[in-house]
């Protein structure tokens, strides 16, 4: 079975139940109102650990995709596909240029 992260809506409605929002979890930890919001698209170690203490779980059962069982980011797997090739190596670039006198 394929991993899931828990849908953020779900951890919005969670925190509701419970009487708080994203913004006020935010302001009670001296944050900006939207600092935990981003969280919950992708994977921002300190605020995620934030959400994950007041729901009482860890990170791994929340985001279970972005964090191992022992609760450590799993690191991205980059891959060169659809980027584009770095402008510092063209050729036009790296060839010095002659003054005129």
């Amino acid at each position: 079975m394929k991993l899931k992260n828990k849908h953020r809506a779900d951890i919005v409605a969670t925190l509701h139940k419970r009487g708080t929002s994203l913004s006020q979890l935010a302001r009670d930890n001296n944050l900006h109102d939207s600092t935990l919001r981003a969280a919950l698209c992708s994977p921002r170690t300190p605020s995620n650990k934030i959400i994950a203490a007041y729901l009482g779980c860890s990170l791994h059962e929340l985001w279970p995709i972005w964090f191992d069982s022992k609760n450590r980011l799993i690191a991205p797997k980059r891959s060169r596909i659809g980027r584009r090739p770095s402008s510092q190596k063209r050729i036009g670039k790296l060839t010095p240029t002659r003054r005129r006198a």
